[in-house]
């Protein structure tokens, strides 16, 4: 199967809750008038007009600064926010490596979440059984096996939910910052497995702030600013853009 995604034209907006009390003098008026504050809804465009094609052979670089809508745009692409406006349409297997832990149940154990996890990610339960002991190995948890999940930390919660996720052979892979935090050894260990996971797939999308990563996984990349795209190139064209146009025009504004 020859794996692809197309998007067209595509929006995302959200809802914005406000607690209608932005200030003092809005409670003062509010006690005087004897009218309660009111709640109120607005929509916020997350991200807008988007067109992609993204094609097999491709490692796809997102960069923005935070809030610049490319966590957004991964989980359009993954599927776990649908379209305000606009399609996308992809085909072949995708692997998300976004919010690790999403799924998880804190009052189950540590091995009856790999079998929530993997049921989550389509893993055949059969192949869960023959995995289970070395996904507990490689997030370095074998002693907390029979513990509540909720008896341990994020960071542990990060390598369980990681070690599942890399077991599996995807043609889509999607990165969010998976390199940003973690134990040194661990993360080094991790690395060396997503790398893996890149050579094999034949889609992969990628954030990163750090530069050097963009570079050595990317062949090229879009840049995005308040949810639009600002630029299309290869990846070291794109940083450059990104940082004469955003960063370095933003600390001019700063100083």
């Amino acid at each position: 199967m020859t794996a692809y995604i197309s998007i067209e034209n595509l929006s995302i907006d959200f809802l914005k809750y406000h607690d209608g009390q932005p200030s003092l003098k809005s409670d003062i008026v509010s006690f005087i008038k004897r009218k309660k504050p009111k709640n109120t809804l607005t929509k916020f465009r997350a991200i807008s007009n988007i067109d992609l094609e993204i094609k097999q052979g491709d490692r796809l670089g997102i960069l923005g600064k935070n809030g610049a809508g490319k966590s957004t745009l991964l989980k359009a692409i993954a599927g776990i926010y649908a379209p305000s406006t606009g399609t996308i349409r992809r085909k072949g297997n995708l692997v998300p490596l976004l919010e690790l832990g999403t799924g998880f149940e804190p009052g189950s154990s540590v091995r009856q979440n790999i079998y929530l996890n993997g049921a989550i990610l389509n893993i055949p339960r059969e192949k869960i059984i023959t995995l289970e002991p070395e996904i507990l190995q490689f997030a370095e948890l074998e002693e907390f096996k029979d513990q509540p999940l909720s008896n341990l930390s994020s960071g542990m919660r990060s390598r369980l939910s990681f070690s599942i996720s890399s077991f599996l052979n995807p043609e889509i892979l999607l990165l969010d910052e998976v390199f940003a935090a973690g134990d040194k050894a661990f993360v080094r260990k991790a690395k060396s497995r997503i790398l893996k996971m890149i050579e094999c797939s034949q889609i992969v999308i990628f954030t990163s702030h750090q530069e050097k990563q963009i570079l050595e996984i990317c062949n090229k990349a879009i840049v995005l600013n308040k949810g639009t795209i600002v630029f299309k190139g290869t990846a070291a064209e794109s940083i450059k853009f990104y940082n004469e146009n955003l960063i370095r025009k933003s600390e001019k504004g700063h100083a």
